[in-house]
């Protein structure tokens, strides 16, 4: 038995392939995770790579 509320209109209405990412709360948490490890990865990456080559005493 499910505890969903029915969807509005007929029964055998497919749900928008949006909508199924946006409920799944689990794959969010996933995908913000891994979105802010690459462009943190990437934005250290770039900070080291674009360095000057420090001077020597």
């Amino acid at each position: 038995m499910s505890t969903r509320a029915p969807a509005t209109g007929d029964a055998g209405e497919e749900v928008p392939r949006g909508q199924q990412l946006f409920d799944n709360v689990f794959l969010l948490l996933l995908l913000g995770i891994v979105v802010m490890v690459v462009f943190y990865t990437g934005w250290g990456i770039w900070e080291v790579m674009s360095l000057s080559q420090a001077p020597l005493p």
